[in-house]
């Protein structure tokens, strides 16, 4: 995850977080203690910051803060459109819900998620699952709960107040999907495709100085049950296979490389938990069965999963 701490992010959730804290009893100099961010670059709007100086800031405020899940869903409840800039303007101009939910989703790495947000439908559902990331457990829980959080609020915004969620669970929210058709009110498709091509620009520019290597690796470790595809990650970049292929390779590495690194490492976790059978974890990773698994993990570490789960 190391790389993906280094793409850059507007100051803006920062403040926002710097709010609810000093409003709690919390000081700016301990909310931004450790951070490199000083106050005067706080109330700057044109400043941005990586991942990490914004985890820290996290770090300092659930160390002061009682109730960590509590105090995450109440700040995701600030994260307003309009906290998003030209992504979330984005998404107000979109024709419609649906719309709108897809260029969020292509555009992620523009937003505060920590979070690998993906969606799918079943059975007349629409699911969001937001990944967890690989954080200290303190960590882990609050950026779970505030991207929830934040979404809810997006959701409502755009399709109004009259916008259900159906199911929540740790990790998803279900909600009926015939909602996405809803025409939304602020509808402009010429802003909409500016708000695009800008979005484009911008995550463009910040990718080329975090490297495609550590977004693409955040994405597989933080994917949800499922292990993407090249297609997948391609989309979520928003390029082509092609051109990620191309990038990873001027970095001096392959897709199926990171896919490899984030299989071994997730296997192992896996076994060392001692919940799942060899087939279930196969399942879990992609692989057409327990044997082609098998195989694999024995070339990875030189033992055989079943050795592996019996330490």
């Amino acid at each position: 995850m190391t790389g993906f701490l280094n793409f850059r992010r507007s100051i803006t959730s920062v403040r926002l977080m710097a709010d609810y804290g000093v409003e709690h009893g919390v000081t700016i100099g301990e909310l931004l203690e450790g951070s490199q961010i000083s106050p005067a670059l706080l109330m700057n709007p044109n400043t941005e910051i990586t991942a990490s100086q914004e985890l820290q800031v996290i770090r300092n405020l659930v160390d002061k803060l009682d109730d960590v899940e509590r105090t995450a869903r109440n700040i995701g409840q600030r994260y307003h459109c309009s906290a998003y800039g030209l992504w979330g303007y984005g998404l107000m101009c979109s024709a419609t819900a649906r719309d709108a939910l897809q260029l969020a989703l292509r555009f992620l790495p523009l937003t505060y998620a920590y979070t690998v947000i993906s969606y799918h439908e079943e059975n007349g559902m629409g699911v969001l699952d937001f990944g967890e990331p690989q954080l200290e457990d303190r960590l882990r829980q609050f950026v779970v709960a505030r991207d929830m959080a934040a979404a809810a609020v997006l959701m409502q915004e755009l399709m109004g107040e009259s916008f259900e969620v159906a199911e929540v669970s740790d990790n998803t929210f279900v909600f009926a999907r015939e909602q996405l058709s809803r025409k939304l009110p602020q509808a402009n498709p010429v802003t909409a495709e500016l708000c695009e091509q800008q979005c484009r620009t911008l995550m463009e520019r910040r990718r080329s100085t975090a490297g495609v290597q550590a977004i693409v690796m955040h994405y597989l470790q933080n994917s949800g049950t499922r292990m993407p595809t090249l297609t997948a990650a391609a989309r979520h970049l928003h390029i082509s296979e092609r051109t990620l292929k191309r990038h990873l390779q001027a970095e001096g590495v392959s897709f199926r490389q990171l896919l490899e690194l984030v299989r071994k490492n997730r296997a192992e976790r896996l076994l060392n938990q001692g919940a799942m059978s060899i087939s279930e974890i196969a399942d879990r990773l992609g692989f057409s069965d327990a044997s082609t698994f098998s195989q694999a993990f024995k070339r990875w570490t030189g033992e055989a999963p079943s050795y592996w789960a019996g330490k």
